[in-house]
């Protein structure tokens, strides 16, 4: 398990100001509670009825459980770089990655896949280096720490390529048979935002605060598993750290709620 203790203490400051003033921590039960529905109006689960989740983590714990998450600790994206738990940090109610100028970054995979299903997120990204990409991704079961999965299937439902000021964000589809699908919003992502995504046998949407902005008639087949990434891509964009805040995540069953 990851503990809120483990923080180193200049790190810790950092995140510290970052996130003050910004997000309150909750009492566990209403953390509990929280889990049962969608929080907020901009949630794709709640604009849509996607009911009650199978999973969520609502990072107000004093741990990340590896019960319920995989840490990467291996060399990063392309074999460059390295991710290491040490980069993850809690504090605030909020899960943070960090990316170190010489690629040392984190990573992490949720343990909880399924093959169809919908899957959300709420992030607030910071101004930072363009050779680090932000991801909010699903991935074949175990993470995604290769450069391809082993089935070529993944769904980027937010990213970020190249963009310092962290203003464009990516959705992006690989299927063994739908090839590369790419989509994009014009989005201040140094706000807060919930991303979210379906993958069903009739395709795949995706959705930004509660609207769609993209959709294929193509999806994979594979359990999948959600994971938050803050990959590193020398040579691609500006030098320099990186940060993400990730608020919560949710995983909802295809048949729970709405029109799945």
């Amino acid at each position: 398990m990851i503990l809120r203790s483990h923080a180193r203490t200049a790190v810790l400051s950092m995140v510290t100001t970052l996130a003050l003033g910004t997000l309150g921590a909750a009492p566990a039960e209403a953390a509990a509670a929280a889990c049962s529905a969608a929080p907020d109006t901009k949630s794709a689960a709640r604009v849509h009825g996607w009911g009650t989740p199978v999973w969520c983590d609502e990072f107000e714990d004093e741990y990340l459980d590896s019960a319920d998450w995989v840490f990467y600790d291996s060399p990063g994206h392309a074999g460059k770089g390295r991710r290491t738990s040490q980069e993850l940090y809690l504090g605030n109610g909020a899960l943070y990655l960090h990316g170190l100028p010489d690629g040392t970054t984190a990573g992490l995979g949720a343990r909880h896949a399924q093959s169809y299903g919908r899957w959300e997120t709420r992030i607030r990204l910071y101004r930072g280096a363009g050779a680090y990409r932000p991801m909010a991704l699903l991935w074949p079961n175990g993470g995604g720490g290769g450069e391809y999965s082993a089935t070529r299937e993944e769904i980027d439902f937010m990213g970020v390529y190249n963009d310092p000021s962290r203003q464009r964000a990516d959705f992006f589809l690989e299927t063994p048979k739908g090839g590369h699908e790419l989509g994009y919003a014009d989005v201040d992502m140094t706000k807060w935002h919930t991303y979210a995504v379906e993958n069903s046998p009739a395709g795949v949407v995706g959705y930004l605060d509660g609207r769609e902005w993209f959709r294929s008639s193509h999806s994979t087949r594979s359990p999948m598993s959600l994971c938050l990434q803050l990959d590193w891509f020398p040579g691609e964009g500006s030098n320099g750290e990186a940060w993400m805040e990730v608020d919560w995540v949710r995983i909802y069953p295809m048949n729970a709620g709405g029109d799945g």
